[in-house]
């Protein structure tokens, strides 16, 4: 997480910030649940309960961001 909010900072006003310098909602998403994964320990069931999501959901999300 915080190398994107690195980036984000880093670009200053967001109007003047190049789209394609700024992250995506799904790379937002991916970063948030690792970060998640790293506080609990990767303990999968816990971080899936902290997200409100099934941990099957939460596997795919993972496949889906190491991609």
């Amino acid at each position: 997480m915080s190398h994107i909010l690195d980036t984000l900072v880093s670009t200053g006003p967001v109007r003047s910030a190049p789209a394609s310098s700024l992250p995506t909602l799904d790379e937002l998403v991916g970063e948030y649940i690792l970060m998640l994964l790293a506080l609990t320990h990767h303990n999968v069931s816990q971080t899936a309960r902290i997200l409100n999501i099934s941990r099957t959901t939460l596997y795919n999300r993972l496949r889906r961001h190491s991609s």
